[in-house]
């Protein structure tokens, strides 16, 4: 225990160091403080003095239990919470209600200090598990960045979130959407070489066969008002063909030769801008008309690919970084530019999609999150 009091006291003192620091302007990821969390974690592991909590524990501001007690305990191993030299207290008060929305927001949930079920299952998770996750995204981090370069973008997929660094510090920050776990989003080292600007979507042959043909068989008039075309190959040319007068019946996987098309505008998927970069999979960034779904806290519904919150910001940062073009510029091409047009980045900004659940971020801060993808499976453990 007394290795890890000192290791806390290490913590808590080199976060006072960042109290004049704006946090939202540090790097995002620093390996170094990666380092530090894993020895943390290792004592606490060691310590092996880490409570449970009953699954259907419920504690709001002001309220009574003896289970407060081991949730000060918790709280206090991870720093989340000033130790504590009055005489126990079963009360939840306002200082530990300030720990636990500590807690949630290093664990990407709701921090609305209210101890409910997705809170206490967080705590119920045992370090030596939060040791497995930093073990693991500490060895992806080795593989993928290895020297980043200077500037570069990062998405992580299990925090859902984009960041564009700059020598060590974040300069833009945005919500993501990426894949669900049936259609997951792939972690790649690749560039960001172009800017498509009123793109079409081309939809990939198993959306179009799984979703779109079943709609087709009921009314294939639904191309139309989702401002769609049917294409079919002749030659070496794709040529359009009416959908009324396909026998969607007899249309399955195993003989669909067409092309399905959305065209650019308002009902358009992929929104007003994508990104797509080498890859060997159709995965690319877009964005998306149905911004709602960025409110949501966690946002695996995609088909693979990554749905940005704000993309014309990255857009404009890409062109003038990369390209050199000023604002006036970009502003006069979107206004005069076709559909489907291309831009290339002259000088490409390394992209990392990343799979991370456990880091620790400029201000020291020891972030987790859902291993939505099932990657951090440790051995011989089942988390309930």
């Amino acid at each position: 225990m007394a290795r890890v009091l000192i290791l806390w006291l290490l913590y808590a003192a080199a976060q006072a160091g960042y109290a004049q620091e704006t946090h939202t302007s540090l790097s995002p990821f620093s390996k170094a403080n990666l380092e530090q969390a894993i020895l943390m974690y290792e004592a606490l592991a060691e310590a092996d003095s880490w409570k449970s909590l009953p699954h259907r524990l419920l504690l709001r501001p002001g309220d009574s239990s003896q289970y407060v007690i081991p949730l000060k305990q918790n709280l206090t191993l991870t720093g989340d919470l000033l130790p504590d030299t009055t005489l126990p207290s079963m009360l939840y008060t306002a200082p530990m209600v300030a720990a636990v929305k500590r807690f949630q927001q290093r664990h990407g949930l709701v921090p609305d200090g209210v101890l409910g079920p997705l809170t206490v299952r967080a705590l119920n998770v045992p370090p030596s598990y939060r040791l497995w996750q930093l073990q693991q995204s500490f060895a992806r981090w080795d593989s993928f960045f290895g020297d980043p370069a200077p500037a570069f973008v990062v998405i992580n997929i299990p925090d859902y979130t984009l960041h564009v660094l700059e020598d060590e510090r974040q300069v833009m920050e945005m919500r993501v959407i990426v894949g669900k776990p049936s259609l997951a989003t792939i972690p790649i080292k690749s560039r960001l070489t172009t800017v498509v600007l009123n793109p079409y979507w081309y939809l990939p042959t198993s959306i179009a066969v799984k979703e779109i043909v079943p709609i087709l068989r009921r009314n294939p008039g639904y191309l139309a008002r989702k401002n769609m075309k049917l294409e079919k190959p002749i030659g070496n040319s794709w040529v359009r063909v009416n959908p009324w007068r396909v026998d969607w019946d007899k249309i399955d996987q195993t003989n669909y030769t067409y092309r399905i098309v959305q065209l650019d505008g308002s009902e358009n998927e992929l929104g007003q801008v994508k990104f797509p970069f080498p890859n060997p999979i159709p995965q690319y960034l877009h964005d998306t008309p149905n911004k709602a779904l960025f409110t949501y806290p966690n946002r695996a519904f995609s088909h693979g690919c990554i749905r940005l919150e704000r993309p014309i910001e990255l857009a404009y940062y890409l062109l003038e970084k990369g390209s050199g073009y000023s604002t006036e510029k970009i502003d006069k091409i979107w206004m005069k530019s076709k559909p489907n047009h291309y831009l290339r980045v002259h000088e490409p900004l390394p992209l990392y999609i990343v799979y991370l659940t456990a880091w620790a971020d400029g201000a020291q801060q020891v972030q987790f999150r859902d291993d939505v993808y099932g990657y951090d499976v440790m051995p011989h453990l089942t988390l309930e």
